[in-house]
């Protein structure tokens, strides 16, 4: 396949809620590319894009596939994104390497949550992007009032430049506003254009005019030139959409029906002559320094070679797959390039472009571009490749913190290890997946966007290790504290025979406000106690520390001060007054007025206004409390405070509540006092489990 330049490259993100037509659609574009020869079936798992066991089971897309097609001499880069939030992640990455987005929205259910994160994406990213109506073809669709509220929930400088004549089951045309005609498509998506109807001139009329104002107040010039001669030529409006498009000063909507190929070819067009090459781009940023701010670069074929990995699959039987985008210079087969990440070199043996899982082999890949390479030994998601010496580093994608939490254990005796190096393998691959071994809690935690992201991450690693991996609810990480000043006294002796031990230890505890730790003083007056073993005193206070009388959790915000004690003369060492140290806080603790303390996660809620007063009881029975609510559109957001204790799985509670149209973020917020009737279960279920010995 021919080498294309900077200039001859496109690059769009397809971006929606789910089963709003993404796949559908690539699928469209390839086949009147000429790329495949028919549009798959998300239910047969025949697609070009959804091709994974996992995918073709679920019938949703998990991961971001790339793929290309050739029109007019230009090569466009699709990059099918999910729809779920589970795989927010993914659609990141493709927005970060894509100039331009398509979002897609259903003619049938309009605006949904999915359309929401694709129109912010656009915006972080400062994309230039072109709404996509879909399925037009389907029974009881809704152009002009979806559009409105497009139009009125995102921006009014989104405007139809086509819109349908017989939108249902019968569509087959359009009316295009650029070329002023009525296009009429047949079964192999070819279109002719017509005369526009004479019924639909007035509203032609009146769309076009609004039209060429939109774009010509985009540009004071052409605003002058349109003043002066009340309309603009075919040439000054193509170019005006041009530059507005680029300055994302409009963002045309285009009418199509995917399965019917109605509105394809000429979407292919638009992308091709209306949408800016990756060199128009100015949102690349890389720092050539450790310490140096990051300075903008200008996509360029020019210079040294350096590229962006966005992202890395591991595949059975081939090994690490890169994705990336070539930023600046020209990669060629057998090029070596430095990781200044790793202070490593990669060299380059092969170099593929892709349509879904199908590989064609090319020896260059320009600025601008993306593709593929294998087995590239030390260099993961985010790394920069660079032929240079100086340290170049793009700054890289900034993932989402993740929203659920498991703990994970091996089914059979032995997989602990088989399993740990899964999980470091899926982090290293996926940064929207999160694990580690809690030494507090005795569990290793994975964390991610969502349960079906967790499922597939863990069933990955199950099936290359051949491991069986089993979720369990993860422990809270509780803290004790106490409420009152108390002392206590406490002598440990023992006698075994030859040398004993000996040491007595009078402390008092009190409270310190939350956030100042653990702090210890001496207070010994008289020789009692050796001033030497007032260490021994504080590492036995700090070891009861760490594991709580009540709960077995850590102690926190308490000061000990050791007054009083005796010792003797041949049998006190360091070990027993560390002891006796334990005991006596220990005994202390639970004349303080001992309480448990749990974590309180922040949530921000984001539902349609409907599910309301549902997702409210919720938060309620799970010991919430509501802080505020806020109106975005037709969408409400609520933020609370909750138990983390009661958040297991709490994306799949919303998910359910509100029909998969909402969403949440989590993220710690402080300590609280656990009820006294909760905190009387948790202890008696810990004083349970350690009668059994666990």
């Amino acid at each position: 396949m021919k080498t294309f330049d900077t200039k001859q490259v496109r690059n769009f993100s397809l971006m929606g809620h789910s089963a709003s037509g993404k796949t559908i659609l690539s699928d469209a574009l390839l086949l009147l590319a000429g790329e495949i020869s028919r549009i798959g079936s998300v239910e047969e798992g025949s697609t070009t894009s959804d091709y994974s066991s996992d995918e073709i089971e679920r019938q949703i897309s998990i991961k971001t596939s790339l793929m290309h097609f050739e029109k007019n001499g230009v090569k466009c880069n699709i990059l099918d994104t999910p729809g779920y939030m589970d795989f927010a992640g993914e659609v990141i990455s493709a927005v970060k390497v894509t100039e331009n987005a398509m979002i897609l929205v259903n003619a049938t259910s309009g605006i949904e949550v999915g359309t929401e994160f694709a129109w912010n994406y656009v915006n972080d990213y400062k994309t230039t992007a072109m709404v996509v109506m879909s399925m037009l073809d389907k029974e009881h669709t809704q152009f002009d009032t979806i559009t409105d509220s497009i139009r009125d929930r995102f921006s009014n400088r989104i405007y139809p430049i086509q819109y349908p004549v017989n939108a249902g089951p019968a569509f087959d045309s359009i009316i295009d506003l650029l070329k002023r005609k009525m296009l009429v498509f047949d079964n192999n998506g070819a279109y002719k254009e017509e005369e526009i109807p004479a019924e639909f001139k007035d509203t032609f009329d009146t769309r076009y005019e609004e039209l060429v104002e939109m774009i010509a107040e985009s540009d004071d010039a052409l605003l002058e030139k349109f003043f002066e001669a009340g309309e603009l030529t075919e040439e000054e409006l193509k170019d005006g959409l041009r530059q507005a498009i680029l300055e994302r000063n409009f963002f045309p909507l285009v009418c199509v029906s995917s399965e019917k190929k109605v509105g394809i070819s000429r979407l292919m067009e638009i992308m091709v002559d209306y949408y800016p090459d990756p060199s128009q781009s100015t949102e690349w940023k890389v720092k050539k320094s450790g310490d140096a701010d990051p300075e903008p670069v200008t996509i360029d074929e020019k210079g040294v070679t350096a590229l962006f990995i966005y992202k890395t699959v591991h595949e059975q039987h081939v090994g690490d797959i890169s994705y990336f985008k070539v930023i600046n210079g020209s990669l060629k087969v057998g090029d070596e390039l430095k990781n200044p990440k790793t202070n490593t070199s990669e060299r380059f043996g092969n170099l593929f472009i892709l349509n879904g899982k199908h590989r064609k082999e090319v020896s260059e890949i320009k600025a601008g571009d993306l593709g593929i390479a294998v087995k590239l030994k030390n260099t993961m998601t985010n790394h920069t490749l660079v032929n240079s010496k100086e340290p170049w580093q793009f700054v890289g994608i900034k993932y989402p913190e993740p929203v659920i939490r498991v703990a994970v254990e091996a089914a059979a005796k032995g997989d602990e290890e088989k399993i740990g190096t899964g999980l470091a393998q899926i982090q290293a691959e996926d940064p929207t997946f999160h694990y580690v071994v809690d030494s507090e809690l005795k569990q290793t935690i994975v964390s991610g966007m969502g349960e079906i992201h967790l499922d597939i991450s863990l069933k990955k690693i199950a099936q290359r290790f051949n491991v069986e991996i089993v979720q369990v609810q993860p422990k809270i990480p509780y803290r004790e504290t106490i409420r009152k000043t108390a002392t206590a006294r406490y002598r440990h002796k023992k006698q075994s025979g030859g040398a004993g031990q000996f040491g007595e230890v009078e402390l008092r505890i009190e409270p310190l406000p939350r956030g100042t730790g653990i702090e210890f003083a001496s207070e010994l007056v008289g020789m009692n106690v050796d001033r030497s073993f007032v260490p021994s005193i504080e590492k036995g206070v700090r070891q009861a520390c760490e594991a709580g009388p009540l709960s077995g959790n850590k102690v926190i915000d308490v000061k000990a001060a050791v007054f009083d004690g005796k010792q003797h003369p041949v049998d006190s060492k360091d070990i027993a007054f560390q002891i006796a140290a334990r005991g006596a806080f220990r005994d202390a603790f639970a004349k303080a007025d001992p309480i448990l303390l749990e974590p309180i996660y922040e949530i921000e809620i984001t539902i349609p206004e409907e599910y309301m007063g549902d997702v409210m009881g919720d938060i309620s029975a799970r010991r919430g409390k509501v802080l505020g609510m806020d109106s975005d559109g037709h969408f409400q957001i609520i933020k609370a405070e909750v138990p983390l204790a009661n958040l297991y799985k709490y994306s799949n509670t919303l998910r359910s509540l509100c029909q998969g149209r909402g969403y949440h973020r989590r993220k710690f917020s402080h300590y609280e006092y656990v009820p006294r009737e909760i905190q009387e279960k948790i202890v008696e279920e810990y004083l349970k489990e350690r009668e059994e010995g666990h």
